[in-house]
This record gives structure tokens, C-alpha cells and sequence, in this order.
């Protein structure tokens, strides 16, 4: 199983907002591409974010590695792109591939 981890550091400002939209919108749009079979979500409690700024983690499980190629190849630009401009220039992404066990 592979997961594809993102995570977030956004302005305080925004984070609601952000959150809302993720959970309710963006994380719902990801997981009907059906290249995923679940998702988590959370936020950082400790060590406290830098001030100013709330820090959150998706992970997305990715049954094989074709699907996680094809999301990345097909769905992850476009959906990227739709992020709302309210948040663009107002967060930081990372994100990692694991390989679990």
C-alpha cells in the first residue's frame, strides 16, 4: 500500500476557511478520481505551528502504485489548479510518497 502524504502550513487568516473547503469540497473531488481508497485528516497540535500559521496533514491510500502515478499524472494538476484564490500565495505544500507494510 502506498500512501501520499500532503501536508499543509497555511495562514491562520485563511485555515478555516481552507479546512472547510478541503473537507468539504477538495478531499471529496480526490477520492471520486477512485484512484484512492480512503483518506486521512488532521491537524498539528505539538510541537505549536510557527506563529501565524496552522499546520494540517492529508494522507490519501493509494492501492497500487499505478493508481498513485496515474492521480499524480491525470488529476493532480488539474485539481491543483482549482484551489480557490483566496488561499493561493497564503499556504506551503509538501508532499512524500510512503511505502507501508
Amino acid at each position: 500500500m502506498l500512501i501520499y502524504a500532503v501536508r499543509v502550513e497555511i495562514e491562520v487568516e485563511v485555515a478555516e476557511a481552507w479546512r472547510y473547503w478541503m473537507l468539504h469540497t477538495h478531499i471529496p473531488e480526490v477520492l471520486q478520481t477512485g484512484f484512492f481508497r480512503g483518506h486521512r485528516f488532521g491537524e498539528m497540535i505539538d510541537p505549536p505551528p510557527p506563529s501565524g500559521r496552522r499546520v494540517f496533514l492529508v494522507m490519501y491510500e493509494a492501492g497500487t502504485e499505478a493508481d498513485l502515478k496515474a492521480y499524480l499524472e491525470r488529476e493532480a494538476p488539474r485539481l491543483r489548479s482549482a484551489y480557490p484564490p483566496e488561499f493561493k500565495e497564503r499556504f506551503q505544500a509538501q508532499r512524500w510518497i510512503w511505502q507501508m507494510s
